[in-house]
């Protein structure tokens, strides 16, 4: 099973993240960012199932940058 990952520059951005999609309803999870898939740097990922289309609307509407996403395979 595949999910996708929402590239975000810091952990603390990403902790904030986290906390603003749990209110929402969407759990994540916070992974660091393979560097194949960071040209940015050191940064962190949110790693959601569901809406990734509203995810993605609730963190930028939050003020929390979002860098890219990607897909990743999982269990």
């Amino acid at each position: 099973m595949s999910s996708t990952r929402i590239m975000i520059s810091s952990v603390t951005h990403a902790q904030m993240g986290r906390d603003i999609l749990m209110e929402e309803g969407i759990r994540s999870s916070i992974e660091r960012t393979p560097k194949t898939n960071d040209p940015y740097g050191c940064g962190y990922s949110l790693k959601v199932q569901g809406d990734t289309g509203r995810a993605v609307r609730l963190l930028k509407e939050a003020g929390i940058r979002v860098l890219g996403t990607y897909e990743a395979g999982g269990l």
